[in-house]
């Protein structure tokens, strides 16, 4: 463990219980029940009700969730070489947006809002040119100059649930954004999605209902690519934007942006969004993927040389939760061997590490290649996380309302907290020494054979 302070308010039950010297089951039982224990999201099914997905999502987040996480803005939208093009295209919408098409509707209903959204992408995106004679036709930007970006995405809702495949249950989405250079289908699927949103004429004050929905989106994506490093969101509270981003350790979110009197800000992020590379979009550079297999180079154990390792598509094997270490394995095309990749924590041994240590053990599995892909650490360069920002996600319930201290034999409760729970997730993951580079990171990714 860490030093510091921690909030003992959890263990008060089991505490108790211990002290009364109560018997083992019931001591299982108040460990298994808590509300505050750390759980994947399990789904059962299409029959759960998003109210269920919801409350499970809940718990999954507790002490996850940054609010306002500074530099968020200009690590996503500012520093990118395309960011210059998403500039002058949301200039040329503001010089457009006294049109009747274009304006901003002021009944902030989703599908008024959705239309709105879909005629920028067709008049501003696509068709519109700008006082610096760049021209955007036919799904793609074309300049004189070094902007030759592509639009790789279309936004899309759906208008029932259901409508889109793969998924691990069905639920119908407001807003998301699909790749163009997927094959045509009849329905859209969860592997081919790189944006989600939600569209809600509600205030910032009803966060928590619409931000656990999008999170129940977001776990869809992780499960539909397991290999995804992070993926981009947003929740639009009738004129006040709210942008995410979601990775491994949990999720994090820019300040409220108004767009009640200029929707620059909104039409920026929507083009950076369509304009974004696989790369930033979380999709791993490293990884080939093919309609029939997974392909990717992993070095051999003694040697500097690399080798190719055809996989399957899908993997047999992976964690549906989406904060968690992301461990998902698969089998190669032949099901000779089987190939691992995961999140671990930086200061840890590899798994990769711990098999070379057992060569010629019977029973151990074979180490054939292996390789570090990436870090948190290295994804998040730029960003400023404090504890003011953590955002408690967790229900209310009154037995666990106040901080307890242990003396001796009793529980007692003191007259004020100094609990420092909220910062122990992301400061004390990043304040580890190693990762890629040597830089200081939370989590490196590893591939490993076994």
């Amino acid at each position: 463990m860490n030093p510091g302070t921690y909030e003992l308010t959890p263990f008060e039950p089991l505490a108790q219980a211990i002290l009364d010297q109560a018997p083992d089951v019931e001591l299982f039982n108040l460990a298994a029940e808590s509300m505050y224990r750390r759980v994947g999201v399990s789904y059962n099914g299409t029959t759960q009700t998003m109210a269920d997905l919801k409350e499970s999502m809940c718990h999954e987040l507790s002490g996850s969730v940054f609010l306002g996480v500074k530099g968020f803005w200009k690590k996503y939208l500012v520093d990118p070489e395309w960011s210059t093009l998403c500039a002058e295209i949301a200039d040329s919408y503001v010089k457009r947006s006294g049109e009747e098409k274009l304006k901003f509707p002021t009944e902030l209903e989703e599908a008024s809002v959705w239309k709105w959204m879909k005629a920028v992408e067709k008049e501003i995106f696509k068709s519109s040119s700008n006082s610096n004679d760049s021209e955007l036709t036919g799904g793609q930007s074309s300049r004189s100059s070094k902007f030759t970006h592509v639009f790789h995405g279309s936004q899309y809702h759906t208008l029932a649930a259901g409508n889109i495949i793969g998924g691990q249950t069905d639920n119908q989405v407001d807003y998301f954004i699909e790749r163009r250079d997927t094959s045509a289908e009849d329905k859209h699927h969860w592997r081919n999605i790189v944006v989600v949103g939600e569209l809600t004429k509600s205030s910032p004050s009803r966060f928590l209902g619409k931000f656990l929905q999008l999170s129940v989106y977001m776990s869809e994506v992780f499960s539909a690519q397991p290999l995804r490093r992070f993926v981009h969101g947003f929740i639009l509270f009738g004129t006040q934007l709210q942008l995410w981003v979601y990775d491994r350790p949990g999720p994090y979110s820019c300040s409220l942006i108004d767009i009640s009197k200029s929707q620059r800000g909104l039409v920026h992020a929507l083009a950076a969004y369509m304009l974004m590379s696989d790369e930033e979009h979380g999709i791993d550079p490293s990884i080939q993927h093919h309609d029939d297999k997974i392909v990717i180079k992993l070095q051999v154990p003694g040697t500097n040389h690399k080798q190719e390792f055809a996989l399957e598509t899908e993997p047999f094997e992976w964690q549906k939760a989406p904060v968690s270490c992301g461990t998902c394995c698969y089998c190669n095309i032949d099901k000779k061997f089987v190939v691992k990749f995961s999140w671990r924590m930086t200061g840890r041994n590899s798994e990769a590490e711990l098999l070379k240590l057992t060569t010629n053990v019977v029973g151990m599995a074979k180490l054939l290649g292996w390789r570090h892909l990436e870090t948190i650490g290295n994804l998040q360069k730029g960003l400023e996380f404090t504890r003011q920002m953590v955002k408690d996600c967790r229900p209310k319930e009154k037995s666990f309302a106040t901080p307890t201290v242990f003396v001796e034999k009793q529980v007692s409760v003191p007259k004020k907290s100094t609990s420092k729970t909220v910062v122990q997730k992301r400061k004390s993951e990043s304040n580890y020494c190693g990762g890629i580079n040597g830089s200081a990171s939370k989590r490196a990714r590893s591939s490993k054979n076994g």
